[in-house]
């Protein structure tokens, strides 16, 4: 039996060969983009200061919390936008209980942002919990 030598195939063999090489040179930064996460530390730390008052920030978490309750009974239940309020009053609740534990005011949203990290908050995107983050920072600034 005689062997035939095609000249595609070297060309098929080259095509493929480049194609991986680019590939492997593209997936540093894939890889880098897919492995930054919510997750990160600047996430949970907020920022020095100034905030209110422990009793002023009480007064504003309580009624937010209120807010929250008001819309959780106009939502439907076990609907996504049902949940993410869920989520959301319990991340005030945590900080109301640590500020009446007589936590500081950064000590407390310290450690309500640590809930976007447990599976209670698996269902909650990214944004809402950036956006809640935020607006518990502005809420509790002077």
């Amino acid at each position: 039996m005689k062997r035939s030598f095609s000249p595609v195939h070297p060309i098929k063999l080259t095509l493929v060969s480049l194609l991986l090489a680019g590939l492997c040179w593209l997936m540093p930064s894939q890889v880098r983009a897919q492995s930054s996460s919510i997750a990160s530390v600047s996430f949970y730390e907020v920022p020095a200061g100034p905030y209110t008052t422990p009793a002023t920030a009480i007064t504003r978490v309580e009624a937010q919390i209120l807010s929250i309750k008001n819309q959780i009974e106009n939502v439907v239940h076990g609907s996504q936008e049902f949940n993410d309020l869920v989520i959301k009053e319990q991340f005030y609740t945590i900080i109301d209980d640590q500020l009446i534990a007589g936590k500081t005011v950064k000590e407390s949203l310290e450690i309500g942002l640590k809930l976007f990290a447990t599976d209670a908050a698996s269902g909650l995107s990214k944004g809402k919990k950036e956006a809640y983050r935020q607006e518990a920072l502005n809420l509790l600034k002077p």
